[in-house]
């Protein structure tokens, strides 16, 4: 029995005589097996007791060991998953930091692109109204500059030849002839007055038209007949057509003055020659009148400016300078348009059409 015990503690302690190979203790344990062969079993169980007892203790401090490297590699893990963790917070609070600035730039962008857009339109709106505003400067400075120039020259003659009536032993002839001229400036002055109250009342936005039927063929020859009977030009005036009558709706005293101004704007550059009057369809199935003289014409640089107001192709002719303004303002209002004819060369042409109905009521 005393064998037998000794054999199973050979068998486990030899599953353990590695351990003492890497300290150097391989003869002490041959000097176990020395004794247990020669039959001295107290001595090689004693010796296998104390190695027994020495593999316990090398085993517990190698496992000692592995448990404190184990510990180490444990904590160093440890300290790196938690430094990946501070890491990854750190990286997603930068992802969440980046994206927020990220949408601020664009919002910031697109407010400081709205607020450009919105200066932008305000300096053309400030531009737009300096722009207005010169315009309505200037114009007053050439509304006074000529209404006083215009003025004065009627005013001076009706103050002159007024005072010659008065004088005593004058004859009849002279009496007459300062009638006349004091006669021709007061329709002067009383035409420079209407120009001035027409182009008030025309930029009037609610101002209503008289629309009703007009005859338009036997209304040019009225207005021809009549300039005809008062021109103050060599140049005879004229009338054409091709049609028998035409009827368009209008308001028969402004079409009327449209043509009267454009006829006797065409009279005070033409000496001598042709002023023709032409009423005929055009392909739009609109009426088209035309007025065209042989006088000097007009040069293309001013053709463009030539509605404007108070534009005079010569500053020394007599008017204000707002027929052709007015002449614009009216047939715009009547749902038409008039324009120069720039291809023709021999004088002067003016073109408008006008509309035979009117869709709405002026």
């Amino acid at each position: 029995m005393k064998q037998q015990l000794l054999l199973l503690l050979f068998c486990l302690l030899s599953s353990v005589s590695w351990a003492q190979e890497q300290d150097g203790d391989s003869l002490s344990w041959a000097d176990a097996a020395k004794e247990l062969q020669a039959g001295h079993y107290d001595e090689a169980c004693s010796l296998y007791i104390d190695l027994s007892n020495h593999a316990i203790s090398t085993f517990q401090e190698i496992n000692s060991r592995e448990v404190k490297d184990l510990r180490n590699e444990y904590s160093i893990d440890e300290v790196l998953l938690q430094r990946n963790l501070h890491q990854s917070r750190l990286l997603k609070l930068v992802w969440i930091a980046g994206a927020i600035l990220v949408g601020l730039f664009i919002i910031c962008f697109f407010y400081i692109r709205r607020q450009n857009k919105l200066l932008a339109r305000s300096r053309e709106e400030l531009d737009r109204a300096k722009s207005l505003a010169e315009d309505s400067i200037r114009n007053k400075s050439l509304f006074l500059s000529n209404m006083s120039h215009e003025i004065k020259t009627p005013l001076n003659a009706l103050s002159g030849f007024a005072e010659v009536l008065t004088m005593p032993g004058i004859d009849e002839g002279t009496r007459n002839q300062c009638n006349e001229i004091i006669q021709l400036n007061s329709e002067l002055l009383l035409k420079l007055i209407n120009d001035v109250i027409d182009i008030s009342c025309l930029d009037i936005a609610n101002m209503k038209f008289n629309i009703k039927p007009c005859e338009a063929v036997s209304l040019c020859r009225n207005v021809v007949k009549t300039l005809s009977s008062i021109k103050q030009t060599d140049a005879e005036i004229l009338f054409e057509t091709d049609l028998s009558s035409l009827e368009l709706d209008t308001d028969i005293e402004r079409l009327q003055q449209l043509l009267i101004n454009l006829l006797v704007n065409a009279t005070k550059f033409t000496k001598e020659g042709t002023i023709t009057l032409r009423l005929e369809m055009a392909d739009t199935g609109k009426a088209q009148f035309s007025v065209t003289d042989t006088g000097c014409g007009i040069p293309l640089e001013k053709q463009a400016r030539i509605f404007e107001r108070f534009e005079k192709l010569d500053e020394k002719a007599q008017g204000t300078g707002l027929g052709l303004s007015i002449c614009q303002l009216i047939i715009k209002r009547l749902g038409g348009d008039i324009w120069i004819d720039s291809q023709y060369t021999q004088g002067s042409r003016f073109v408008f059409i006008h509309p035979l109905k009117q869709e709405v009521r002026l």
